[in-house]
Protein backbone atom coordinates (compact mmCIF):
# COMPACT_ATOMS: atom_id res chain seq x y z
CA UNK A 1 0.00 0.00 0.00
CA UNK A 2 1.44 3.28 -1.07
CA UNK A 3 0.76 6.51 1.72
CA UNK A 4 -0.24 10.14 -0.10
CA UNK A 5 -3.09 12.35 -0.16
CA UNK A 6 -6.23 12.17 -2.48
CA UNK A 7 -7.46 16.14 -2.37
CA UNK A 8 -9.94 16.58 -4.65
CA UNK A 9 -9.36 19.10 -7.36
CA UNK A 10 -5.50 18.63 -7.44
CA UNK A 11 -3.58 16.10 -9.45
CA UNK A 12 -2.71 13.54 -6.77
CA UNK A 13 0.87 11.74 -7.79
CA UNK A 14 0.39 8.87 -4.54
CA UNK A 15 -2.21 6.58 -3.13
CA UNK A 16 -4.67 7.44 -0.02
CA UNK A 17 -7.45 5.48 1.61
CA UNK A 18 -10.85 6.46 1.49
CA UNK A 19 -13.64 6.34 4.01
CA UNK A 20 -13.66 2.27 3.23
CA UNK A 21 -10.26 1.39 3.86
CA UNK A 22 -9.13 1.53 0.24
CA UNK A 23 -6.22 3.14 -1.22
CA UNK A 24 -6.22 5.46 -4.23
CA UNK A 25 -3.89 4.87 -7.19
CA UNK A 26 -1.94 7.68 -7.64
CA UNK A 27 -1.62 9.61 -10.98
CA UNK A 28 -5.38 10.67 -10.19
CA UNK A 29 -5.70 14.13 -12.24
CA UNK A 30 -8.42 16.65 -11.90
CA UNK A 31 -12.03 16.02 -13.91
CA UNK A 32 -10.00 13.21 -15.51
CA UNK A 33 -9.10 11.04 -12.96
CA UNK A 34 -7.01 7.83 -14.31
CA UNK A 35 -8.49 7.78 -17.65
CA UNK A 36 -4.63 8.75 -19.49
CA UNK A 37 -3.43 6.04 -17.67
CA UNK A 38 -5.91 3.54 -18.54
CA UNK A 39 -6.49 4.80 -21.97
CA UNK A 40 -2.75 5.19 -22.98
CA UNK A 41 -1.07 2.14 -21.23
CA UNK A 42 -4.24 -0.04 -19.74
CA UNK A 43 -2.53 -3.47 -19.47
CA UNK A 44 0.38 -2.01 -17.41
CA UNK A 45 -1.95 0.24 -15.40
CA UNK A 46 -4.45 -2.11 -14.25
CA UNK A 47 -1.24 -4.53 -13.65
CA UNK A 48 -0.03 -2.17 -11.24
CA UNK A 49 -2.91 -1.95 -9.39
CA UNK A 50 -2.19 -4.98 -7.71
CA UNK A 51 0.66 -3.26 -5.66
CA UNK A 52 -1.85 -1.52 -3.81
CA UNK A 53 -3.73 -4.11 -2.22
CA UNK A 54 -6.45 -6.64 -2.97
CA UNK A 55 -8.94 -3.69 -3.44
CA UNK A 56 -7.59 -0.07 -4.78
CA UNK A 57 -9.71 3.37 -5.80
CA UNK A 58 -9.24 4.53 -9.38
CA UNK A 59 -11.50 7.37 -10.74
CA UNK A 60 -13.04 7.51 -14.20
CA UNK A 61 -13.39 10.59 -14.61
CA UNK A 62 -14.92 11.85 -11.59
CA UNK A 63 -16.63 8.60 -11.25
CA UNK A 64 -15.22 6.63 -8.11
CA UNK A 65 -14.37 3.14 -9.31
CA UNK A 66 -12.86 0.23 -6.97
CA UNK A 67 -10.68 -2.32 -8.30
CA UNK A 68 -10.14 -6.05 -7.23
CA UNK A 69 -7.05 -7.30 -8.40
CA UNK A 70 -7.13 -10.91 -6.91
CA UNK A 71 -8.51 -13.91 -8.69
CA UNK A 72 -9.96 -14.98 -5.44
CA UNK A 73 -12.38 -11.53 -4.80
CA UNK A 74 -13.06 -11.79 -8.51
CA UNK A 75 -14.64 -15.48 -8.53
CA UNK A 76 -16.26 -14.36 -5.43
CA UNK A 77 -18.08 -10.68 -6.85
CA UNK A 78 -19.02 -13.14 -10.10
CA UNK A 79 -20.37 -16.20 -7.79
CA UNK A 80 -21.27 -15.91 -4.10
CA UNK A 81 -22.15 -12.30 -4.39
CA UNK A 82 -23.88 -12.51 -7.93
CA UNK A 83 -26.90 -11.98 -6.56
CA UNK A 84 -25.73 -8.55 -4.34
CA UNK A 85 -24.63 -6.82 -8.03
CA UNK A 86 -25.96 -5.89 -11.57
CA UNK A 87 -24.04 -4.98 -14.50
CA UNK A 88 -22.68 -1.63 -13.72
CA UNK A 89 -22.13 1.80 -15.72
CA UNK A 90 -20.54 0.57 -18.65
CA UNK A 91 -23.41 -2.40 -19.48
CA UNK A 92 -26.04 1.03 -18.75
CA UNK A 93 -24.32 2.58 -22.04
CA UNK A 94 -24.42 -0.81 -24.15
CA UNK A 95 -28.20 -0.90 -23.83
CA UNK A 96 -28.36 1.55 -26.66
CA UNK A 97 -27.21 -0.75 -28.73
CA UNK A 98 -27.78 -4.52 -27.16
CA UNK A 99 -31.06 -3.61 -25.70
CA UNK A 100 -32.01 -6.15 -23.26
CA UNK A 101 -30.38 -8.95 -24.44
CA UNK A 102 -28.75 -11.69 -22.53
CA UNK A 103 -25.45 -9.43 -21.93
CA UNK A 104 -27.15 -7.09 -20.06
CA UNK A 105 -30.48 -7.74 -18.65
CA UNK A 106 -30.49 -8.77 -14.77
CA UNK A 107 -32.07 -10.73 -12.16
CA UNK A 108 -35.16 -12.83 -13.18
CA UNK A 109 -35.75 -11.42 -16.35
CA UNK A 110 -31.48 -12.83 -17.22
CA UNK A 111 -32.53 -16.29 -15.75
CA UNK A 112 -35.71 -16.80 -17.72
CA UNK A 113 -33.72 -15.56 -20.99
CA UNK A 114 -30.60 -17.55 -20.57
CA UNK A 115 -33.25 -20.68 -20.26
CA UNK A 116 -34.28 -19.42 -23.45
CA UNK A 117 -31.58 -19.42 -25.50
CA UNK A 118 -29.48 -21.79 -23.71
CA UNK A 119 -30.84 -24.70 -25.61
CA UNK A 120 -29.00 -22.78 -28.88
CA UNK A 121 -25.91 -24.06 -27.44
CA UNK A 122 -26.57 -28.00 -26.40
CA UNK A 123 -24.26 -30.16 -28.18
CA UNK A 124 -26.49 -31.37 -30.95
CA UNK A 125 -26.18 -27.73 -32.15
CA UNK A 126 -22.58 -27.08 -31.55
CA UNK A 127 -22.21 -30.41 -33.58
CA UNK A 128 -23.93 -28.45 -36.47
CA UNK A 129 -21.95 -24.96 -35.62
CA UNK A 130 -18.64 -27.09 -35.83
CA UNK A 131 -19.13 -27.90 -39.40
CA UNK A 132 -20.16 -24.61 -40.43
CA UNK A 133 -17.10 -23.62 -39.04
CA UNK A 134 -14.91 -26.12 -41.10
CA UNK A 135 -16.52 -25.45 -44.15
CA UNK A 136 -16.16 -21.43 -43.70
CA UNK A 137 -12.16 -22.00 -41.96
CA UNK A 138 -11.49 -24.73 -45.08
CA UNK A 139 -12.46 -21.72 -47.71
CA UNK A 140 -10.78 -18.92 -45.87
CA UNK A 141 -7.15 -20.91 -45.82
CA UNK A 142 -7.67 -22.12 -49.28
CA UNK A 143 -7.57 -18.34 -50.63
CA UNK A 144 -4.43 -17.35 -48.88
CA UNK A 145 -1.51 -16.78 -50.88
CA UNK A 146 1.76 -18.08 -49.86
CA UNK A 147 4.64 -15.34 -49.32
CA UNK A 148 2.53 -12.23 -49.13
CA UNK A 149 2.04 -10.53 -45.86
CA UNK A 150 -1.38 -10.65 -44.45
CA UNK A 151 -3.15 -8.71 -41.08
CA UNK A 152 -4.13 -12.19 -39.07
CA UNK A 153 -6.05 -10.04 -37.02
CA UNK A 154 -8.55 -8.79 -39.90
CA UNK A 155 -8.95 -12.37 -41.61
CA UNK A 156 -9.85 -13.46 -38.36
CA UNK A 157 -12.71 -11.20 -37.51
CA UNK A 158 -13.85 -11.31 -41.28
CA UNK A 159 -14.21 -15.34 -40.65
CA UNK A 160 -15.76 -15.06 -37.69
CA UNK A 161 -18.16 -12.83 -38.28
CA UNK A 162 -18.67 -15.01 -41.45
CA UNK A 163 -19.41 -18.08 -39.24
CA UNK A 164 -21.57 -16.24 -36.79
CA UNK A 165 -23.54 -14.99 -39.07
CA UNK A 166 -24.48 -17.93 -40.78
CA UNK A 167 -24.80 -19.61 -37.55
CA UNK A 168 -27.42 -17.16 -36.45
CA UNK A 169 -29.21 -16.22 -39.84
CA UNK A 170 -28.02 -19.24 -42.59
CA UNK A 171 -30.37 -19.04 -45.12
CA UNK A 172 -32.50 -16.10 -44.12
CA UNK A 173 -30.07 -13.67 -44.83
CA UNK A 174 -29.20 -12.64 -48.52
CA UNK A 175 -26.24 -10.97 -49.80
CA UNK A 176 -27.31 -7.37 -49.50
CA UNK A 177 -28.14 -8.18 -45.71
CA UNK A 178 -24.61 -9.54 -45.27
CA UNK A 179 -23.09 -6.53 -46.72
CA UNK A 180 -25.21 -4.37 -44.48
CA UNK A 181 -24.11 -6.38 -41.21
CA UNK A 182 -19.95 -6.38 -42.32
CA UNK A 183 -20.14 -2.64 -42.84
CA UNK A 184 -22.07 -1.99 -39.35
CA UNK A 185 -20.51 -4.76 -37.39
CA UNK A 186 -16.55 -3.54 -37.34
CA UNK A 187 -17.82 0.31 -36.92
CA UNK A 188 -20.02 -0.66 -33.68
CA UNK A 189 -17.36 -2.71 -31.71
CA UNK A 190 -14.76 0.27 -32.43
CA UNK A 191 -16.47 2.42 -30.95
CA UNK A 192 -18.79 1.10 -28.28
CA UNK A 193 -15.37 1.30 -26.49
CA UNK A 194 -15.28 4.98 -26.66
CA UNK A 195 -19.02 5.71 -25.95
CA UNK A 196 -18.43 3.36 -22.91
CA UNK A 197 -15.97 5.98 -21.47
CA UNK A 198 -18.06 9.25 -22.17
CA UNK A 199 -18.12 10.82 -18.94
CA UNK A 200 -21.72 12.18 -19.84
CA UNK A 201 -24.45 11.60 -22.01
CA UNK A 202 -24.26 14.79 -23.20
CA UNK A 203 -21.19 14.14 -24.98
CA UNK A 204 -23.09 11.43 -27.15
CA UNK A 205 -25.34 13.72 -28.41
CA UNK A 206 -22.89 16.24 -29.64
CA UNK A 207 -22.75 16.23 -34.14
CA UNK A 208 -19.37 14.47 -33.65
CA UNK A 209 -18.16 12.46 -36.62
CA UNK A 210 -17.49 9.45 -34.73
CA UNK A 211 -20.76 9.79 -32.80
CA UNK A 212 -22.36 10.16 -36.28
CA UNK A 213 -20.66 6.92 -37.63
CA UNK A 214 -21.40 4.80 -34.63
CA UNK A 215 -24.82 5.43 -34.24
CA UNK A 216 -25.95 5.23 -37.82
CA UNK A 217 -24.04 1.50 -37.52
CA UNK A 218 -25.74 0.74 -34.64
CA UNK A 219 -29.49 1.92 -36.49
CA UNK A 220 -28.19 0.09 -39.27
CA UNK A 221 -27.16 -2.85 -37.29
CA UNK A 222 -30.38 -2.91 -35.18
CA UNK A 223 -32.31 -2.16 -38.30
CA UNK A 224 -31.15 -5.04 -40.41
CA UNK A 225 -31.32 -7.58 -38.05
CA UNK A 226 -35.27 -6.52 -37.13
CA UNK A 227 -35.77 -6.79 -41.06
CA UNK A 228 -34.57 -10.66 -40.58
CA UNK A 229 -36.81 -11.52 -37.30
CA UNK A 230 -39.76 -10.05 -38.86
CA UNK A 231 -39.74 -12.13 -42.07
CA UNK A 232 -38.57 -15.22 -41.10
CA UNK A 233 -40.77 -18.21 -40.82
CA UNK A 234 -38.42 -20.56 -38.22
CA UNK A 235 -37.34 -24.28 -39.01
CA UNK A 236 -37.88 -27.16 -36.68
CA UNK A 237 -35.10 -29.76 -36.32
CA UNK A 238 -31.41 -30.12 -36.50
CA UNK A 239 -30.72 -27.73 -39.73
CA UNK A 240 -32.47 -24.73 -37.43
CA UNK A 241 -29.93 -21.80 -37.14
CA UNK A 242 -29.63 -19.89 -34.44
CA UNK A 243 -32.21 -17.26 -35.10
CA UNK A 244 -34.68 -20.60 -35.81
CA UNK A 245 -33.88 -21.56 -32.37
CA UNK A 246 -34.65 -18.30 -30.54
CA UNK A 247 -38.00 -17.82 -32.59
CA UNK A 248 -39.23 -21.08 -31.57
CA UNK A 249 -37.93 -21.26 -27.69
CA UNK A 250 -40.86 -21.54 -25.28
CA UNK A 251 -40.93 -20.28 -21.66
CA UNK A 252 -41.25 -23.51 -19.51
CA UNK A 253 -43.76 -21.56 -16.70
CA UNK A 254 -45.54 -19.24 -19.46
CA UNK A 255 -45.16 -21.21 -22.93
CA UNK A 256 -44.53 -17.69 -24.34
CA UNK A 257 -42.07 -17.08 -27.15
CA UNK A 258 -39.82 -14.24 -27.25
CA UNK A 259 -41.16 -11.00 -27.93
CA UNK A 260 -39.66 -10.04 -31.73
CA UNK A 261 -37.27 -7.03 -30.40
CA UNK A 262 -36.17 -9.44 -27.59
CA UNK A 263 -35.23 -12.03 -30.26
CA UNK A 264 -33.70 -8.87 -31.74
CA UNK A 265 -31.59 -8.22 -29.04
CA UNK A 266 -30.36 -11.41 -28.55
CA UNK A 267 -29.41 -11.84 -31.67
CA UNK A 268 -27.42 -8.65 -31.98
CA UNK A 269 -25.54 -9.72 -28.93
CA UNK A 270 -24.55 -13.24 -30.04
CA UNK A 271 -23.13 -11.55 -33.12
CA UNK A 272 -21.21 -9.05 -31.74
CA UNK A 273 -19.83 -11.12 -29.00
CA UNK A 274 -19.51 -13.85 -31.09
CA UNK A 275 -17.45 -11.58 -33.87
CA UNK A 276 -15.00 -9.76 -31.49
CA UNK A 277 -13.78 -12.26 -28.19
CA UNK A 278 -13.17 -15.55 -31.04
CA UNK A 279 -11.38 -13.19 -33.47
CA UNK A 280 -9.10 -11.41 -31.12
CA UNK A 281 -7.95 -14.88 -29.40
CA UNK A 282 -6.93 -16.34 -32.70
CA UNK A 283 -5.41 -13.32 -33.66
CA UNK A 284 -3.56 -13.69 -30.51
CA UNK A 285 -2.70 -17.69 -30.79
CA UNK A 286 -1.23 -17.36 -34.55
CA UNK A 287 0.75 -14.40 -33.26
CA UNK A 288 2.19 -16.15 -30.64
CA UNK A 289 2.64 -19.54 -32.49
CA UNK A 290 4.47 -16.99 -35.52
CA UNK A 291 7.09 -16.34 -32.87
CA UNK A 292 7.23 -19.93 -31.56
CA UNK A 293 7.69 -21.98 -34.42
CA UNK A 294 8.88 -25.12 -32.58
CA UNK A 295 5.53 -25.41 -31.06
CA UNK A 296 3.66 -24.58 -34.30
CA UNK A 297 5.00 -27.49 -36.32
CA UNK A 298 4.16 -29.74 -32.82
CA UNK A 299 0.64 -28.53 -33.12
CA UNK A 300 0.51 -28.68 -36.67
CA UNK A 301 1.70 -32.43 -36.58
CA UNK A 302 -1.15 -33.10 -33.80
CA UNK A 303 -3.71 -31.89 -36.09
CA UNK A 304 -2.78 -33.80 -38.88
CA UNK A 305 -2.34 -36.87 -36.99
CA UNK A 306 -6.41 -36.26 -36.42
CA UNK A 307 -7.31 -35.13 -40.16
CA UNK A 308 -4.42 -34.63 -42.79
CA UNK A 309 -6.50 -31.44 -44.19
CA UNK A 310 -7.41 -29.96 -41.59
CA UNK A 311 -11.09 -30.46 -41.33
CA UNK A 312 -11.58 -31.64 -38.29
CA UNK A 313 -15.19 -32.60 -37.18
CA UNK A 314 -16.70 -31.74 -33.68
CA UNK A 315 -16.17 -35.60 -32.47
CA UNK A 316 -12.05 -34.99 -33.27
CA UNK A 317 -11.74 -32.02 -30.74
CA UNK A 318 -10.82 -34.10 -27.58
CA UNK A 319 -7.97 -35.24 -29.53
CA UNK A 320 -6.81 -31.68 -30.30
CA UNK A 321 -5.24 -31.71 -26.60
CA UNK A 322 -2.10 -29.80 -27.32
CA UNK A 323 -3.63 -27.50 -29.41
CA UNK A 324 -6.00 -26.77 -26.73
CA UNK A 325 -3.60 -26.29 -24.17
CA UNK A 326 -2.40 -23.24 -26.68
CA UNK A 327 -5.85 -21.94 -26.63
CA UNK A 328 -5.63 -21.93 -23.05
CA UNK A 329 -2.55 -20.18 -22.75
CA UNK A 330 -3.21 -17.69 -25.31
CA UNK A 331 -6.59 -17.13 -23.36
CA UNK A 332 -4.76 -16.65 -20.36
CA UNK A 333 -1.41 -14.34 -21.60
CA UNK A 334 -4.13 -12.33 -23.95
CA UNK A 335 -7.51 -12.07 -22.21
CA UNK A 336 -9.81 -10.51 -24.97
CA UNK A 337 -11.82 -9.09 -22.13
CA UNK A 338 -9.40 -6.55 -20.36
CA UNK A 339 -11.78 -4.77 -18.32
CA UNK A 340 -15.75 -5.89 -16.94
CA UNK A 341 -17.74 -4.20 -14.36
CA UNK A 342 -20.06 -4.78 -12.18
CA UNK A 343 -22.24 -2.31 -9.77
CA UNK A 344 -23.04 -3.47 -5.81
CA UNK A 345 -27.30 -3.35 -5.25
CA UNK A 346 -26.48 -4.71 -1.55
CA UNK A 347 -23.86 -3.54 0.79
CA UNK A 348 -20.31 -5.83 0.29
CA UNK A 349 -17.26 -5.95 2.15
CA UNK A 350 -14.01 -7.09 0.29
CA UNK A 351 -10.44 -7.33 2.04
CA UNK A 352 -12.11 -5.08 4.63
CA UNK A 353 -13.35 -2.43 2.37
CA UNK A 354 -16.96 -1.72 2.36
CA UNK A 355 -18.83 -1.02 -0.29
CA UNK A 356 -22.40 0.69 0.07
CA UNK A 357 -25.06 -0.34 -3.02
CA UNK A 358 -24.84 1.63 -6.40
CA UNK A 359 -20.72 1.08 -5.69
CA UNK A 360 -19.04 0.68 -8.62
CA UNK A 361 -16.70 -2.54 -9.38
CA UNK A 362 -14.15 -3.42 -11.89
CA UNK A 363 -11.63 -5.77 -12.86
CA UNK A 364 -9.45 -6.81 -15.65
CA UNK A 365 -9.62 -10.63 -16.19
CA UNK A 366 -6.39 -10.06 -18.09
CA UNK A 367 -4.35 -8.67 -15.56
CA UNK A 368 -5.84 -11.39 -12.98
CA UNK A 369 -4.42 -14.17 -15.61
CA UNK A 370 -1.32 -12.32 -15.05
CA UNK A 371 -1.21 -12.35 -11.20
CA UNK A 372 2.56 -14.31 -10.88
CA UNK A 373 0.99 -16.11 -7.68
CA UNK A 374 -1.62 -17.72 -9.36
CA UNK A 375 0.79 -18.09 -12.85
CA UNK A 376 4.51 -18.26 -12.29
CA UNK A 377 6.46 -16.09 -15.26
CA UNK A 378 2.91 -14.92 -16.07
CA UNK A 379 4.24 -12.89 -19.52
CA UNK A 380 6.01 -16.22 -20.90
CA UNK A 381 3.66 -18.01 -23.50
CA UNK A 382 3.48 -21.55 -21.83
CA UNK A 383 1.06 -24.04 -23.01
CA UNK A 384 2.44 -26.31 -20.77
CA UNK A 385 1.02 -25.18 -17.88
CA UNK A 386 -1.89 -26.53 -18.33
CA UNK A 387 -1.33 -30.64 -18.75
CA UNK A 388 0.25 -30.39 -15.21
CA UNK A 389 -1.64 -32.31 -12.95
CA UNK A 390 -3.10 -31.28 -9.83
CA UNK A 391 -3.37 -27.79 -10.48
CA UNK A 392 -7.33 -27.27 -9.64
CA UNK A 393 -6.66 -23.75 -8.22
CA UNK A 394 -5.78 -21.96 -11.10
CA UNK A 395 -8.28 -23.68 -13.32
CA UNK A 396 -11.29 -22.40 -10.78
CA UNK A 397 -9.76 -18.94 -10.98
CA UNK A 398 -9.23 -19.56 -15.18
CA UNK A 399 -12.15 -16.91 -16.06
CA UNK A 400 -12.01 -16.29 -19.88
CA UNK A 401 -15.60 -16.24 -20.42
CA UNK A 402 -16.72 -15.38 -17.15
CA UNK A 403 -18.11 -17.36 -13.92
CA UNK A 404 -21.42 -17.62 -12.28
CA UNK A 405 -24.77 -16.67 -13.23
CA UNK A 406 -23.68 -14.33 -16.28
CA UNK A 407 -20.62 -17.04 -17.37
CA UNK A 408 -20.95 -16.59 -21.54
CA UNK A 409 -23.89 -18.37 -22.78
CA UNK A 410 -21.80 -19.56 -26.11
CA UNK A 411 -18.26 -20.77 -24.39
CA UNK A 412 -18.83 -23.64 -25.51
CA UNK A 413 -19.62 -22.56 -29.27
CA UNK A 414 -16.48 -20.24 -28.75
CA UNK A 415 -13.79 -23.01 -28.14
CA UNK A 416 -15.00 -25.35 -31.03
CA UNK A 417 -15.05 -22.73 -33.20
CA UNK A 418 -11.35 -21.62 -32.43
CA UNK A 419 -10.02 -25.33 -32.26
CA UNK A 420 -11.42 -26.09 -35.58
CA UNK A 421 -10.25 -22.71 -37.08
CA UNK A 422 -6.79 -23.13 -35.77
CA UNK A 423 -6.89 -26.33 -37.12
CA UNK A 424 -7.91 -25.42 -40.49
CA UNK A 425 -4.73 -22.98 -40.50
CA UNK A 426 -2.12 -25.30 -38.71
CA UNK A 427 -2.48 -28.40 -41.37
CA UNK A 428 -1.91 -25.96 -44.20
CA UNK A 429 0.02 -23.10 -42.94
CA UNK A 430 3.50 -21.83 -41.48
CA UNK A 431 3.19 -18.74 -39.45
CA UNK A 432 6.05 -16.07 -39.20
CA UNK A 433 6.49 -12.47 -38.87
CA UNK A 434 6.72 -10.36 -42.00
CA UNK A 435 9.31 -8.43 -40.07
CA UNK A 436 11.09 -8.22 -36.40
CA UNK A 437 8.46 -5.33 -34.80
CA UNK A 438 7.72 -5.96 -31.39
CA UNK A 439 3.90 -7.27 -30.85
CA UNK A 440 1.87 -4.69 -28.41
CA UNK A 441 -1.06 -4.57 -27.14
CA UNK A 442 -4.33 -1.95 -28.28
CA UNK A 443 -7.64 -1.40 -26.44
CA UNK A 444 -9.03 0.88 -28.98
CA UNK A 445 -12.05 -1.82 -29.40
CA UNK A 446 -14.03 -4.16 -27.05
CA UNK A 447 -11.42 -6.43 -26.31
CA UNK A 448 -7.29 -6.14 -26.41
CA UNK A 449 -6.44 -7.05 -29.91
CA UNK A 450 -2.62 -7.43 -30.99
CA UNK A 451 -0.74 -4.72 -33.14
CA UNK A 452 2.52 -5.33 -34.60
CA UNK A 453 4.11 -6.94 -37.79
CA UNK A 454 2.18 -9.26 -40.53
CA UNK A 455 2.22 -12.20 -40.90
CA UNK A 456 3.67 -14.29 -43.86
CA UNK A 457 2.35 -17.55 -44.40
CA UNK A 458 4.24 -20.63 -46.19
CA UNK A 459 2.69 -24.06 -47.55
CA UNK A 460 3.45 -27.00 -45.25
Amino acid sequence: MRPGNDTPGTSDTSGSSDSGGAPCAAGRLPLLGHLIPLLTRPMPFLQSLADYGPVVRIHLWRRPVHVLTTPELVHRLLVQDAAKTEKGFVFDKARGLLGNGLFISEGAFHLRQRRLVQPAFHRDSIRGYATVTARRAASEVSRWEPGRPMAIGERMHELARDIVVEALFATHLGSARKARIDRAVPVVLTGFVQRALYPSALLEKLPLPANRRFDAAVRELRAVVDDIVTHTVPRQGPDGTLLDLLLTARDEGTGRAMEPAQVRDEAVSLLLAGTETTATALAWLFHELAAHPGLQDELSEEVCAVAADGSVAWSDLPRLQRTGHALSETLRLHTPNWILMRRTVAPLQYAGVRLPPGAEILFSPTALHRAPRIHPDPMRFDPDRWRRPGDHASRKLFIPFGAGPHKCVGESFAWTEMLVIAAAVLARWRLRPAEPVRLRETTTSATVRPRGPRLIIDPR
